[in-house]
């Protein structure tokens, strides 16, 4: 007699079910990888103009996304504020971070049958301990509206050759502290202080006029579309943009991955400076500690 394991059954159903969606919702291709499985479950094409309707005919681009789908319960029970941490090991971190494919990290809820979906790269990747984690956000289901977001890294690749190559971690550091020290010094003159007297408070402030910079480059969107798009109170996300409370980091990346995909969507050209994820993790780890804040003073200081 031959034995079916549940595991395998939840394995085929998260991949049938990925297929499905990324065929109804978004209307691209989906292509199993059946074979030589080390890493990589499918590859999804974009389709632009997508319909489902016996009159209507997408177009295939040509642009592609290397699909990692991981199924059942067990996936879920590392719950964090706003999703979940997804560990994985060095040898797949090193496999996705030199594909020659974006790669994305799918995520098969076979009770809700819902999937949740995040990009892999140096923005999303956690170090945790000798292997990193993946923070998936409820907010990231796969649906019909998570197209152009989903598509991005795909698109971007296509139309410029290769992958945008991102800013190294020294210029994002030093991008990061530039940046937070020039809003302090004009909160800070502005308060009849000196940067070297900034406090805690200060910091905090000046953070929060980053991300309002932010939030009208990107056109201004409504307070409630942010909340809608990142899971997140409105009452919480004044205080954040206010200054009157500091988001913990994960917020800090939904909310900016918020306001990019509403920059998308509106058509309004970011700043690659704004774009440094890495710098605005770094920025916020300034304004949450004082050790940090002592550091990006004496910085200002010597004029570095």
């Amino acid at each position: 007699m031959t034995i079916v394991p549940p595991t395998h059954l939840v394995d085929r159903a998260g991949v049938s079910r990925a297929a499905y969606l990324v065929s109804t919702q978004l209307g691209w291709l989906f292509r199993e990888q059946e074979t030589s499985d080390i890493g990589i479950d499918a590859h999804l094409e974009v389709v632009d103009d997508a319909s489902l309707i016996p009159e209507g005919a997408g177009r295939g681009t040509g642009r592609l996304l290397a699909a990692q789908i991981k199924s059942g319960n067990s996936q879920f029970t590392s719950p964090a504020d706003g999703g979940w941490w997804f560990y994985c090991d060095a040898k797949h971190i090193e496999y996705w971070v030199h594909h020659s494919l974006p790669v994305i990290v799918m995520l098969f809820n076979p009770t809700s049958e819902k999937i949740y979906w995040q990009h892999v790269n140096d923005s999303t990747l956690v170090p945790a301990g000798r292997n990193c984690k993946i923070f998936i956000p409820l907010v990231q289901e796969l649906t019909r509206s998570c197209s152009d977001a989903l598509s991005e890294p795909a698109r971007r690749r296509a139309d410029s050759g290769s992958l945008h190559e991102r800013p190294t971690r020294e210029f994002s550091v030093r991008q990061a502290d530039h940046e937070l020290a020039n809003a302090i010094d004009l909160l800070a003159t502005g308060m009849g202080k000196s940067l070297a007297e900034a406090e805690p408070r200060d910091f905090r402030l000046a953070f929060a006029s980053q991300l309002r910079a932010l939030h009208r480059l990107v056109g201004t969107p409504k307070v409630e579309v942010l909340s809608a798009k990142t899971g997140y109170e409105e009452s919480k996300l004044i205080d954040y943009m206010s200054g009157k409370t500091l988001p913990g980091r994960v917020r800090v990346v939904t909310i900016i991955q918020a306001l990019f995909e509403c920059a998308h969507e509106r058509g309004f050209k970011v700043p690659d400076h704004l774009l440094d994820v890495r710098a605005w993790e770094r920025m916020w780890r300034v304004a949450d500690r004082p050790g940090m804040q002592k550091i990006v003073k004496n910085k200002a200081r010597k004029g570095s």
